[in-house]
């Protein structure tokens, strides 16, 4: 039927094949391409049945406990390289082209390597650098340094919150310290007027059912790209 219009007669034929058979052979069995099959069935809203899918998978799951066994590492296999990467070992010039501990990259922006300077985090914070620890850990919240010089640590679950919402404006007259339920209950939806709470609720559906639609849309067409039943 290639290059003709469905028949009421392959419809049903293909109403009757598709929840249990592989496209492959009802395209076959109809004299077309496994694409105008998935197509065809997409329009008319057809679907595999529960059996089908579930011995799918479990013959899926019996091809990946073969596939690629006899390149795996046997139980007991002792690595070739085990006990050549002790403490302390080098071979030739290792040692000296080694990063030495506490080294800086000689490319580095010598403001950011001092204690006291300042940077915006990526969530639009003050930090400042405390330390010369590797990565987040040498930089501390400005905020949190000038209570703590001020008022002593931050006591366990507590935080700081700034008066006027402005993360930016860094004083010690801007900063709040309250518990983190008091915090919950001021940031919560439920503070907000009864419309908008409606609003954000029936948003968050919708992203919910776009993700879902996506998700789905993906992988089938994933799996039918890559040729594979059903």
């Amino acid at each position: 039927m290639n290059g003709r219009i469905w028949s009421a007669e392959a419809i049903a034929r293909l109403r009757e094949l598709y929840p249990d058979t592989y496209a492959k052979d009802i395209a076959r069995a109809l004299r077309c391409s496994r694409r105008r099959i998935y197509q065809k069935a997409a329009q008319l809203g057809l679907s595999k049945s529960a059996a089908f899918r579930e011995r799918e998978l479990a013959r899926t799951a019996g091809k990946l406990r073969i596939v690629g066994a006899r390149h795996r590492f046997p139980k007991g296999h002792v690595p070739a390289n085990k006990g050549l990467r002790r403490p302390g070992w080098h071979a030739g010039r290792m040692r000296e082209t080694q990063f030495k501990k506490g080294q800086f990259p000689v490319n580095r922006d010598p403001d950011f390597y001092v204690i006291g300077a300042l940077r915006v985090n990526t969530d639009g914070y003050i930090d400042m650098r405390t330390s010369f620890a590797a990565g987040a850990s040498g930089w501390t919240p400005l905020h949190r340094v000038l209570w703590q010089d001020a008022h002593g640590p931050v006591p366990k679950g507590h935080c700081l919150i700034f008066k006027d919402r402005d993360q930016l404006n860094v004083c010690i007259e801007n900063l709040e310290l309250i518990t983190r339920a008091e915090n919950c209950r001021r940031n919560s939806i439920h503070n907000l007027p009864t419309s908008l709470k409606l609003t954000i609720h029936a948003l968050g559906q919708l992203k919910r059912r776009i993700r879902e639609k996506q998700d789905r849309g993906s992988a089938r067409s994933s799996f039918c790209d890559a040729g594979g039943p059903p």
